[in-house]
């Protein structure tokens, strides 16, 4: 049996599953070359009928990640925002009004969207509950029988943490946090106040820039703004710094009279900056560290799943997986809004239909792929001059650029899932060299100094790299090099002393293993620096994106399966 699942406000995406098994999962944004692509996916539903040989007519059911009628708590809110602010209010409105009639009305309308464009069909449509399809997509992948299960965000309908229970082919509500209390809200109007942009999804810039700063800032924010409430979680103050009126760089007197002006996009970043970063990282995670705690209290599970946009704060998913009493974890590529695709079509089969589980997901490659022939076929159009050759000649050669102080762009196989590039889609360099972060956000990213880069390594060395046993895939967490190796790869060793490793199994992505191990023979170092393959823009799918990167960017080579091309100098 086909499903499939559709995400369609931000980060809209479409995963087709079929008995329980995906079969694909893509982000909109792939296609269109826009990041974070709003809107009915039309593109990504095509590319998973395609890839599976099949038309909308073969598909039993579709789930949408939303109940577009629950608005009723955010109605209240909004109300409740006049009493403090005309301008709070008036912002709530604004937004609210957008988007109950460009978004959650159109809901209604998907179903016809989808006989429309891709023909006829008897499936049945279910609109379902975000944060419930969160939590589907990482339980009902995940390698446990049972397991707690926390997801958090900026807010779905009118939820922004949930509390759940797995067990088997089911999930159980435990607890909610609603409006206005949300990790996510309250991360995202600090990543305003530095200056960064939310919409883009910019957060990610706090997290790394807070590892320069000192929480100077903690108490403020801990006491006033994001305070933690006993057995029922924890209190944000929209009052003093609120997320509606971030959205468009304005912030109450209180927040500006303790931490001074908010920065203006696009000018310097000072120390103040870095120290607010540190104050509003450290309070998400302190926060963050007590909501596992409590569910770990409530399930006395020793399992632990998590998504939502918050489960991409690395540093946090850190301190959770070596500081609470949890014993395993997972955390599925695609925590974010687009994986709420995959979270809806595995409601159906499993919630609703109530099939039983028989899947673990391990990897990350569920995009498009394309031959030899059709790499060859986008080089000759693009007149590019290239050199075809098999892996036993190729790996070794890339393995000895990159100990050169080459940077590949290196495309191979099924593109990934998620926001991660995991070594089908990805700029390799070497760990060893100091300079390379600032080479590559300099000269190639095109981005702020502060960001960090990331190892891809040998599976089997991860407890000689970090001096305890850690198992990661996906890049989700933030980890403390090993001293003796910290001096040994400083190009992906954050200023902290950490590291965000994806971890490489031979037998998942046995071409990307080997590239990496041919590095390891020339240069004793397992592992390479990998960044997403993209300049300012969402990762390559298609050769021709591949092509277009390595025209406009300075990087040295550009590998399209088993077809090299050289810079020419």
């Amino acid at each position: 049996m086909y499903i499939l699942g559709l995400t369609t406000l931000g980060d809209s995406a479409a995963t087709l599953i079929k008995d329980g098994e995906i079969i694909a999962a893509v982000e909109e944004e792939r296609f269109s070359r826009k990041k974070h692509h709003a809107g009915f996916p039309y593109k990504s539903i095509q590319f998973c009928l395609d890839y599976a040989g099949i038309t909308l007519k073969d598909v039993a059911h579709v789930g949408l990640y939303w109940k577009p009628w629950i608005l009723r708590h955010k109605a209240m809110q909004a109300i409740k925002s006049a009493f403090v602010s005309r301008d709070m209010f008036k912002a709530r409105v604004d937004r609210g009004v957008a988007q109950v009639s460009e978004s959650y009305l159109g809901m209604f309308k998907h179903a016809n969207r989808l006989r429309e464009h891709f023909g006829e069909s008897d499936f049945k449509f279910h609109y379902l509950e975000h944060h419930q399809c969160h939590a589907a997509s990482a339980f009902f992948v995940s390698p446990f029988e049972t397991a707690a299960i926390l997801t958090w965000d900026g807010t779905g309908e009118d939820t922004t943490t949930l509390f759940m229970h797995g067990k088997g082919n089911k999930i159980k509500v435990l607890k909610r946090i609603k409006l206005p209390h949300s990790l996510g809200q309250f991360y995202s109007a600090v990543t305003s106040f530095i200056g960064f942009d939310m919409f883009t999804g910019e957060e990610w810039k706090v997290m790394g820039l807070a590892a320069y700063g000192k929480p100077e800032y903690y108490d403020f924010f801990s006491k006033k703004v994001l305070t933690i409430n006993g057995n029922s979680g924890f209190q944000y103050d929209y009052k003093i710094l609120d997320h509606h009126l971030a959205k468009h760089y304005q912030f109450p007197e209180a927040i500006i009279k303790e931490l001074g002006e908010p920065r203006k996009p696009g000018s310097e970043l000072t120390e103040k900056h870095w120290n607010i970063a540190s104050s509003a990282q450290k309070v998400l995670e302190d926060t963050a560290l007590h909501l596992v705690r409590q569910i770990r209290e409530m399930t006395g599970e020793e399992n632990l799943c998590m998504a939502g946009g918050v489960a991409f704060n690395s540093v946090m998913n850190g301190r959770i997986f070596h500081e609470t009493s949890f014993k395993n974890f997972y955390v599925q590529p695609a925590a974010g809004d687009a994986g709420c695709s995959l979270g809806a079509a595995l409601m159906i089969w499993h919630q609703k239909l109530n099939e039983p589980r028989n899947f673990v997901m391990n990897h990350a490659y569920y995009g498009p792929k394309f031959s030899n022939e059709g790499c060859r076929k986008a080089l000759d159009e693009a007149g590019l001059k290239y050199e075809t050759m098999p892996d036993e000649k190729l790996l070794p050669k890339l393995a000895k650029m990159i100990s050169e102080g080459a940077i590949i762009g290196w495309f191979q196989g099924r593109m990934e899932w998620g926001p991660r590039a995991l070594g089908n889609r990805s700029f390799l360099a070497d760990p060893r060299r100091r300079d390379m972060r600032q080479i590559l956000n300099d000269k190639v990213k095109l981005r702020e100094w502060f960001r960090p880069l990331a190892p891809s390594m040998l599976e089997e060395y991860g407890k000689e790299i970090f001096g305890k046993e850690h198992h990661d895939p996906f890049m989700i967490t933030v980890i403390e090099v090993a001293d003796e190796y910290k001096e040994k790869i400083p190009g992906v060793v954050h200023v902290d002393g950490t590291a965000r490793p994806q971890m490489v199994n031979k037998d998942v992505n046995p071409r990307y293993w080997n590239l990496i191990n041919e590095f390891r023979k020339l240069t004793g170092i397992p592992m390479l620096l990998n960044t997403s393959f993209n300049i300012q823009e969402p990762i390559v799918c298609s050769p021709q994106d591949a092509i277009n990167t390595f025209k406009n960017a300075n990087f040295d080579a550009l590998v399209l399966e088993n077809n090299l091309v050289l810079r020419e100098k």
